[in-house]
């Protein structure tokens, strides 16, 4: 899993580096989609600086106190009997901090414990980002399958239209049916260009999520497919409460908050600061060596103490709750998974061949004088709305795949 972020943590670096906008993208694809989503998303990139911070942070735990250097000119005559070569004092003294309780290694561990939770959040803004995306992009292929079955529907009109002045020029139909044919050819060219508006609108809000220059011309490809999964709910519960990021991020979290409270219980350890120097008093040349001990009268760390104890039991407590949204986030989208593939089934099995031969009798039967036009009219509406309620119900089961990929954490496999 590292080894895939700091791949990711490249690929956005080497993406941000360049500060050139991304050429057109002739047609957007699922896969196009998720490696556009990672080159460009801003908040993916917000959230990799964050890695990048806490690492520099590890730099600077790995650091020791600076030594210090003291000079001192002291007795230096202004006036008096005493002349200056025997009360001159000059001094030169080196001092360097020890750190005690052990507090260089508490600040390593306390930056390490940093870095993980930088990570994971990464990987659960990622998690959320990607879902995110997969669904406008589901969403805009569904918008073309509408474009797709309007254009359909105008197409046949149009032959039905064609159809019917043939049959009016003949003397065979009064004009007030041709009439109705053309008024509802009129109908479907509004039906047309409204699927045509949702199509350019579902393709700039995923472009703008993508962080993709806005263009009219951006083709959505690839298909609604209904690939069958099959899952066992217990392991993708067990999963999910392990492995998901967010889970990982909260119990990274408990770790930072507990290796913040021994960093502040080790500097309630006072350091001492030796130091040795050299001394010239007059005409005599002496040696001076010491160390210097604070005086821990008053704790002046107890109340940073008592914050990360705070800090330790509201991350606890957020693990239990994050756990809690996990269990519910996959029984959800388990529950409903399984209700979009039943309605897929059912679409396949009866409705969408009842609604063919439905309209491919009516329409018969109108050629052949046997049926009036009403009845076509509504027949080709109901194929019109089978179609697209099973288009839909194919994206509501693509949705609630990338729903279930959300919830687990990981990606589900037909």
């Amino acid at each position: 899993m590292k080894n895939r972020i700091i791949s990711i943590i490249f690929l956005i670096c080497a993406s941000a580096a360049t500060g050139h906008p991304q050429q057109a993208i002739p047609a957007l694809s699922l896969q196009r989609v998720i490696d556009t989503y990672i080159q460009n998303n801003l908040e993916l990139q917000g959230a990799q600086y964050k890695v990048e911070r806490a690492k520099a942070d590890q730099i600077g735990a790995r650091l020791r106190p600076n030594p210090g250097m003291t000079v001192t000119a002291e007795n230096l005559a202004v006036s008096g009997p005493t002349p200056f070569s025997q009360i001159y004092e000059i001094a030169a003294t080196y001092s360097h901090p020890i750190e005690l309780g052990g507090k260089k290694a508490l600040r390593e561990k306390a930056a390490d414990a940093n870095v993980s939770a930088a990570e994971a959040q990464f990987e659960n803004t990622m998690r959320l980002g990607l879902a995110d995306v997969k669904r406008l992009y589901f969403e805009a292929l569904l918008t073309r399958y509408n474009v797709e079955v309007a254009t359909e529907s105008r197409q046949t009109f149009d032959q039905l239209l064609q159809f019917n002045m043939t049959r009016f020029q003949e003397g065979a139909i009064p004009e007030l049916d041709l009439i109705k044919v053309r008024l509802e050819r009129i109908k479907f060219d509004s039906a047309v260009k409204q699927a045509e508006l949702g199509l350019r609108q579902a393709t700039i809000r995923l472009l703008e999520r993508l962080g993709s220059p806005i263009s009219s011309d951006q083709q959505i490809v690839g298909e609604l497919n209904f690939n069958l999964v099959t899952l066992d709910l217990n392991s993708l519960r067990e999963f999910a409460v392990n492995g998901r990021a967010d889970v990982r991020a909260a119990e990274a979290d408990v770790v930072v908050a507990n290796q913040r409270l021994a960093l502040e219980r080790g500097r309630s350890s006072a350091d001492v600061t030796p130091f040795a120097g050299y001394k010239r008093t007059g005409s005599d040349n002496t040696l001076i060596a010491g160390v210097n001990i604070p005086l821990k009268i008053r704790d002046h760390n107890e109340a940073e103490i008592a914050r990360a104890q705070v800090d330790v039991k509201t991350a606890q407590m957020r693990v239990q709750l994050v756990r809690n949204h996990v269990m519910a986030d996959v029984e959800s989208a388990y529950t409903a998974l399984q209700t979009s593939r039943e309605l897929v089934e059912t679409f396949q099995n009866d409705l969408l061949r009842q609604a063919d031969e439905s309209r491919s009798i009516t329409l018969a039967a109108y050629e052949e004088g046997g049926s009036e036009l009403l009845p076509v009219l509504d027949a080709q509406r109901t194929r019109s709305e089978v179609r697209q309620q099973y288009f839909k119900t194919l994206f509501d089961y693509q949705a609630g795949i990338v729903a279930l990929e959300l919830a687990v954490g990981k990606e589900v496999q037909p």
